[in-house]
């Protein structure tokens, strides 16, 4: 057996965001430690399919169709402290190839990007079918006791708060570090406003974009409807991502005399649409919203599902760097509003940049580096290595 470092990145597909943390991370290992071995796996892709339409199918009803159920379902699991978002004998079963594959592939550090990521890491730990640390990743500005087991070797936080709701639970805290939510490489760096608007056939008008989570559900349509109705002179960048349904709604709106829309439905230029932007109007997602404080972009938030998002939306409102709204012609309305009102827009874009966290990925790296100095590494290799980290961050 090699005795090459692996990495195992594990996350599950209920949002866009947790992949993103997730790629974005693997991506920033492999560059960092190019020694090692890096995957990166999507349990949701492999589950058995009995297991998905209970635990996925439901969950996507739930905030789709009857949100308030799902706030209440999601506010008794932390009232009652829950310590599995399902039972661990379903979880196994459901996830029986991921829990092959980790014992597989024997990973020297398994880095969890999603509450159920840390759920079968654990569950790997006590059936005995790896030896690895675990390492978890919390995207957005609120967490639940799930997160927190014996097994994990550490808790990279976005927020003070969060580090607090850990420890709460029980957590050492040790263990926990602020870290931010690591964000791909495009985001650390500076793009031509310029050379943005000619790649997408923008013009010089306001350019606002229109993002909704990259999964849905959200209401990306009506907002559009909306915009293009008033007769603004703007333009409107919309990035369905994967909601099919969301594009296929955008994709029969038409352009107006004033107001052009643009849907893309799919982009590795987010960073760059997201410098060029003058407001980004979106459901409240944890890593959506550090890519626009990342970016300084201010913010119109509107459907959030209950739960973290909620909370991620009261953090940037809170700090003036983001507007909350309800209803989709209320978020068309507030866009209008603040675009034109520049001092507003240009205090806000200051206000988010104070929130940006631009070296999340690299911070979650020094902290595997340094939790793994006495069982992964000898001392030499440790010096070499936070030498190497030390020179490329």
């Amino acid at each position: 057996m090699s005795d090459a470092r692996r990495i195992l990145i594990l996350t599950l597909s209920f949002g866009s965001g947790h992949v993103a943390a997730a790629e974005a991370l693997a991506k920033k290992f492999a560059l960092q430690l190019p020694e090692a071995e890096v995957r990166l796996v999507d349990a949701l892709e492999n589950c058995r399919l009995p297991f998905q339409i209970f635990y996925v199918w439901t969950y996507w009803a739930m905030i789709r169709f009857a949100p308030a159920l799902w706030n209440k379902f999601f506010s008794a699991r932390i009232s009652r402290r829950d310590e599995q978002t399902a039972p661990v004998w379903a979880l196994s079963w459901g996830f029986a190839a991921v829990l092959q594959e980790i014992q597989a592939f024997q990973p020297d550090l398994i880095v969890a990007c999603e509450v159920a990521a840390g759920e079968l890491a654990v569950i790997a730990r006590r059936k005995n079918l790896t030896e690895a640390e675990i390492i978890s990743v919390i995207t957005d500005f609120e967490a639940e006791p799930i997160w927190v087991k014996p097994e994990i070797t550490a808790f990279a936080v976005p927020s003070e708060r969060v580090a607090e709701q850990l420890s709460e639970w029980g957590a050492n805290p040790a263990k926990i570090k602020i870290c931010g939510i690591p964000l791909g490489a495009g985001f650390n760096l500076e793009h031509d406003e310029h050379q943005t608007r000619q790649k997408f056939g923008l013009n010089e008008k306001p350019l606002v974009l229109l993002m909704g989570g990259g999964m849905g559900p959200t209401r990306m349509d009506a907002v559009a409807a909306n915009l293009l109705k008033n007769g603004e002179h703007l333009q409107i960048v919309a990035l369905p991502g994967r909601d099919a349904r969301a594009l296929r709604a955008l994709k029969k709106l038409k352009n107006t005399a004033t107001t052009q829309l643009h849907v893309l439905s799919w982009t590795d230029d987010v960073a760059a649409l997201m410098q060029t932007a003058q407001i980004l109007v979106t459901k409240p997602g944890g890593v959506t919203l550090a890519e626009a404080a990342a970016c300084a972009l201010p913010l119109v938030l509107f459907d959030a599902i209950p739960g973290p998002e909620e909370t991620n939306a009261e953090r940037f409102a809170e700090a003036g760097a983001g507007v909350k709204t309800r209803g989709t012609e209320e978020t068309a309305q507030m866009v209008l509003k603040l675009l034109s009102e520049r001092q507003v827009l240009s205090e806000m874009a200051g206000n988010i940049k104070t929130l940006a966290q631009p070296e999340a990925a690299a911070k979650i790296i020094e902290m595997a580096i340094v939790h793994r100095r006495d069982s992964v590494v000898s001392t030499g290799e440790m010096t070499v290595l936070a030498k190497s980290f030390q020179q490329t961050v």
